[in-house]
């Protein structure tokens, strides 16, 4: 507003001064040159003193307001905030050694982080993030860890260049390198460091052994790029079908569960993001198409994702809801308002009958939006917790799902980086919230003992079927 005002000033006063020149050339002689020339110059001298003098008085102006607008904001600003601009500036000039100050600052969003669903995001990252909610991801589609053994395949995301490629989950790495080139061999920081420098094919030896060699026989040849991700499988005793292809649409995949009946129907759900609802969609009217009506429903390492998910694919799911719209949770905030959060819509009978089974597969990955939906289910009669069959680690004492009730939120920076913030607890429709505890063996869900990365079998939804079809 002050930048608006003095420009005001100065459009004012050149319009003074035209009106002033053209008052003295009226007011000068028609005839003789010498008097029309005396008589002009001393208005002239008026008028640009004048301009000079309102020229400064407005610099003058400006510069207050701009000291005193300087001021304010400085005295308004937290002395902590100032002490550490102080101190990053000093750092940059005058340490002996050129220091990474990408590297300082990311160090201080991490420590800026509450707690450990909170997290900053760099406009470029953001951006990935933003294309990847909309099933735009780009990499090649792996995660490692690793292992005593060696460096493992974790998961491998549906449709990526990764599972293109032939890899699968609970693979070994055993070796990576350029096409033609030597055999690397690294710990899964080095891997991930050696993909993300690629342009072009490369080469990951790969195994469900370990001690394989890394050779033509375990050779998987594959590259960086963008892919249409997917987020849900189906199965059933017959046939599968996924989500493959530029467009990722549903395909027959012919890899059947075996031990399933023919009244049953096997879905996976890897996310709530992307195009998870349409497919989760798809994939039941294909379960009732099939003459299905049972459903297993796996959410094992499925960390949640976005609420708008969760309120369209649980519009499916909910048996003994009567509204049209029903609750499927409720977020609580530091205020005391209260948010909710309904299913979009309440079509259960168009793929279930009244006798229909539901079961839920579950580990200590499953979190957030896979809880809450597990949440609605029970609240609305769809399954009890005998009917979750949770993840057990061998010895342990007890399991359950990882205990994620609080949600965050988006916050934009006008840089166009964002902070995703914990603001709010979530609850489900009865008001349960499961945050730190999860679902637990000791409600009553039927604990499965089995290896927490699957090899070539795996060997936990061999049990949960023999168990839910026996």
């Amino acid at each position: 507003m002050r930048k608006h005002g003095t420009n005001g000033a100065f459009d004012k006063e050149d319009a003074g001064q035209e009106r002033e020149m053209k008052e003295a050339e009226r007011s000068a002689p028609s005839g003789g040159g010498a008097p029309a020339e005396g008589g002009a110059a001393p208005a002239r001298k008026r008028s640009a003193l004048k301009i000079v003098c309102a020229a400064v008085l407005a610099l003058i102006l400006l510069l207050g307001a701009f000291a005193a607008g300087w001021l304010g904001s400085y005295l308004s600003t937290d002395p902590r905030l100032r002490e550490l601009e102080w101190l990053l500036e000093t750092l940059e000039k005058e340490h002996y050694r050129d220091t990474d100050m990408d590297a300082v600052y990311e160090e201080l969003y991490d420590a800026a982080m509450p707690d450990i669903f909170s997290t900053y995001y760099s406009p470029e990252e953001y951006a990935r993030v933003l294309a990847e909610s909309e099933g735009r991801n780009e990499g090649v589609g792996i995660t490692v860890s690793n292992e005593t053994d060696g460096v493992r395949i974790r998961a491998v995301v549906e449709n990526s260049p990764a599972q293109n490629a032939g890899l699968r989950c609970g693979m070994f790495v055993l070796g990576y390198g350029d096409v033609g080139g030597e055999v690397l061999t690294g710990n899964s920081s080095e891997l991930v460091a050696f993909i993300g420098e690629r342009s072009g094919d490369f080469v990951l030896y790969a195994s469900f052994d370990a001690a394989d060699e890394a050779d033509a026989d375990t050779a998987f040849t594959l590259a960086r790029g963008e892919y249409a991700a997917a987020y849900v499988v189906y199965r059933d005793s017959e046939t599968s079908y996924a989500f493959r292809g530029e467009s990722a649409a549903l395909t027959e995949t012919h890899e059947p569960l075996a031990g399933l009946d023919e009244e049953t129907a096997y879905l996976r759900l890897d996310g709530f993001d992307g195009n998870c609802a349409e497919e989760f969609a798809a994939c039941l009217s294909l379960m009732k198409e099939r003459g299905r009506k049972h459903l297993i429903l796996d959410l094992r390492g499925n960390g949640g994702g976005y609420l708008s998910d969760l309120q369209s694919i649980s519009a499916h799911l909910l048996r003994d809801a009567e509204e049209s719209s029903p609750l499927v949770a409720y977020a609580q905030y530091r205020d005391g308002s209260r948010e909710e959060y309904r299913a979009r819509g309440n079509d259960f009978s168009a793929y279930f009958s009244a006798d229909s089974r539901i079961s839920v597969l579950a580990d200590e990955h499953s979190a957030s939006a896979s809880e809450c939906l597990i949440g609605a289910l029970i609240d609305y009669g769809t399954i009890g917790y005998s009917d979750i069959y949770l993840r057990k680690e061998a010895g342990a004492a007890h399991c359950s799902t990882y205990g994620k009730g609080v949600m965050q939120s988006t916050f934009r920076s006008p840089n166009g980086g964002a902070f995703r913030l914990t603001v709010a607890r979530i609850y489900w429709p009865d008001g349960n919230c499961i945050h730190g505890t999860g679902v637990t063996d000791e409600d009553g869900a039927v604990p499965v003992e089995a290896p927490a990365v699957s090899g070539e079998t795996d060997e936990f939804l061999q049990q949960a079927v023999a168990m839910i079809c026996k």
